[in-house]
Order: structure tokens, then C-alpha cells, then sequence
């Protein structure tokens, strides 16, 4: 009878350990994203802010991450991006034509849950690519953008 109430009491313990120190992670967590950047909520508002769901999974990639944390990243980082610093003349001149055209445009039934949020702002959008696929249209319209 002794070893099971010293048993209980050793997993209720245990038990609170673990819940306390799940919720010193979250709230650790939650204070690294707050502290992170410059542009700050109210405190309070912070952890009801869906960042705070995410700020554990958030501070794993933000110390882990070979990405520098600067708001200005050094372009020559990424070397994959030369195709468009080297064609954005090309990419601009059939964006104006889609524009003038109006191929470039909101959603006109506002079902595009992507960009729902979007929308809202006035931006508008042209599909180069479907889950890698060029898409007929921007093959015809945008030749040039798509075979980049």
C-alpha cells in the first residue's frame, strides 16, 4: 500500500513537471518571437496572436536556420536568382502587357482562399505555374517569363 501512494505521488510530480515545462516552452517561445523583431504587439495581445500558436515550431527554424536574421539579405547568397536579375526587363515588359490587357486581376468570386487576405489590399495576380506545371495561358501570354 506504502509503494503505490509513494508511486502516485512520485507520477503526480512527474506529471506537473511535464505540464509546467511544456508551458515554460510556450511561453519561452512566445517571448523569443515577441523579442525577435523590431515591430512589436502589445504583450498581452501577443499570446493570444496566432503567432504564439506556432512560436515553438518558430523558434526551432529561427535558431536553427543558415539564413541570416537581417531584413536585407545579400543577393549573392542565392545564385539562383541571377535568371531574374539578368531577364527582369523580358519579365516586366510581358507583366505590362498582361496588365494593359487585363489579364492581371483579382479573383472575380473571391475563391482564391490564397490570397483571400490579398484581395482585400488591392493586389491582383497572374498564374505562371500550377504545382510546377506551366499553365497553358501564361505559355501563350508570357512565353519569355515561363521558360525562365
Amino acid at each position: 500500500m506504502a509503494l503505490s501512494a509513494c508511486f502516485k505521488e512520485s507520477f503526480m510530480t512527474f506529471s506537473f513537471v511535464a505540464k509546467a515545462s511544456i508551458l515554460m516552452l510556450f511561453l519561452g517561445s512566445t517571448l523569443y518571437v515577441h523579442l525577435r523583431g523590431r515591430a512589436r504587439l502589445p504583450l498581452l495581445r501577443q499570446f493570444v496572436n496566432h503567432s504564439a500558436l506556432f512560436a515553438p515550431y518558430n523558434a526551432l527554424m529561427y535558431l536553427f536556420s543558415r539564413v541570416p536574421s537581417e531584413p536585407y539579405l545579400d543577393r549573392s547568397k542565392f545564385p539562383e536568382l541571377d535568371i531574374l536579375k539578368d531577364n527582369w526587363e523580358a519579365i516586366r515588359d510581358e507583366a505590362m502587357h498582361l496588365f494593359d490587357e487585363g489579364y492581371i486581376r483579382a479573383a472575380e468570386k473571391n475563391n482564391d482562399a490564397g490570397f483571400g487576405s490579398f484581395f482585400k489590399k488591392g493586389w491582383k495576380r497572374f498564374y505562371l505555374k500550377w504545382y510546377d506545371k506551366a499553365l497553358p495561358s501564361a505559355e501563350a501570354l508570357c512565353p519569355k517569363t515561363v521558360e525562365l
